[in-house]
């Protein structure tokens, strides 16, 4: 018996039904107000990636499933989607301003756990090109909206990590920091003190905890400009009656992002959602002066996070409203009228597809 592969998950059934219940009302949130629905491929040049998210990064170094295809050519399955998305538009879309939406698998070679898959769902949204304040705002109240039609409640934090360069200068004394604290942190901390410093900052392990409350914040190193930019953003939010909790230390660790960076955490604790502002990324792609903001939803952990709370509709459930036993060719036969009468009002029948012992049908 071959088995199913580790960190991989079938979806069948009413649970099926629940995740297209979680995909029809993303397309109704984003496509439905103007967001061109776009797929891109699986399978993308390992560069992509490791020009946008950062060599020295734990997704690029550890967890990305790499190969050589037959034609000697270095591939990955995608990781995840924004780089893909700001490929396609530095392609196909020059000068152009574009918002994206996509939804589909995505695949990291991490430990497998609770609310963590090898191939997972990601859900997201762009904006790319000439952009100003009301993009990042713009990102935010969509996103809300989403998660308001999934009755999800939640905790909007947000943060503003400045420049590229205040992000360098910052992780400089951050590496000071840790380096001196290096015995106190936990073994996978230490081994991102040089390579990745920032993921340091999302570490949940206790032993961390400590060390991580009395680093320096990166509020102390942004510029005067980015400072300004954020203001406005928490401006437009306050006008809006929008609420949010500020986290200096909510940096995300992919080296594309810069000024706003933020987060919706479920009220039983789960990172449902997290974006950010990214003003170079298509540069790696040979397209200068033109940002990005945009925001990725894991499908997997929605979904757990709404079960958990049993917050799907009841109706969800339901496959089959009506079914016709089946006798045989002629009673078959019989029931196909009356079968597309009910489907064409509406109601789910169906027609049992083997005339077998009643019981079994039933």
């Amino acid at each position: 018996m071959i088995e199913q592969v580790k960190g991989t998950q079938n979806i069948a059934n009413g649970d099926a039904l629940k995740f297209l219940h979680i995909q029809k009302l993303f397309y109704a949130s984003f496509v439905d107000y103007g967001y061109s629905f776009l797929q891109t491929p699986h399978i993308e040049h390992t560069e992509l990636f490791q020009k946008s998210i950062g060599e020295n990064s734990e997704i690029v170094s550890k967890q990305m499933y790499q190969f050589e295809d037959k034609g000697g050519r270095s591939l990955v399955l995608r990781p995840e989607g924004t780089s893909s998305i700001a490929r396609y538009h530095s392609q196909y879309n020059k000068g152009l301003t574009k918002q994206y939406a996509y939804f589909g698998q995505m695949f990291r070679y991490e430990n497998p756990q609770q609310n963590r898959y090898r191939e997972f769902t990601q859900g997201g949204v762009e904006i790319i090109g000439k952009l100003d304040a009301y993009s990042d705002f713009q990102i935010i109240t969509d996103s809300i909206r989403f998660l308001k039609s999934l009755n999800i409640e939640f905790v909007l934090q947000i943060n503003t990590i400045g420049s590229l360069q205040d992000r360098t200068n910052y992780s400089k004394d951050l590496i000071k920091y840790f380096t001196i604290n290096k015995d106190k942190l936990s073994t996978e901390s230490r081994e991102k003190i040089e390579l990745n410093t920032l993921r340091i900052l999302d570490s949940n392990n206790d032993i961390d905890k400590l060390i991580i409350d009395d680093a320096p914040e990166i509020l102390e190193y942004i510029n005067s400009e980015s400072n300004a930019k954020y203001e406005e953003l928490k401006t437009l939010l306050k006008d809006s009656s929008i609420s949010f909790i500020e986290n200096p230390k909510l940096v995300r660790g992919l080296d594309y992002y810069n000024d706003l960076t933020f987060e919706f955490i479920s009220n039983n604790g789960v990172v449902i959602g997290g974006g950010g502002r990214y003003d170079d990324l298509t540069s790696n792609f040979g397209l200068n002066d033109v940002s990005g903001v945009g925001i990725s939803f894991g499908l997997d952990r929605i979904y757990l996070v709404i079960e958990e709370l049993d917050l799907f509709p009841d109706s969800i459930g339901i496959c089959t409203q009506v079914m016709f036993t089946n006798f045989g060719v002629e009673e078959a036969n019989y029931c196909l009228p009356l079968l597309k009468q009910l489907r064409a009002g509406g109601v789910s029948a169906e027609l049992y597809p083997d005339s077998d012992k009643m019981k079994k049908q039933m």
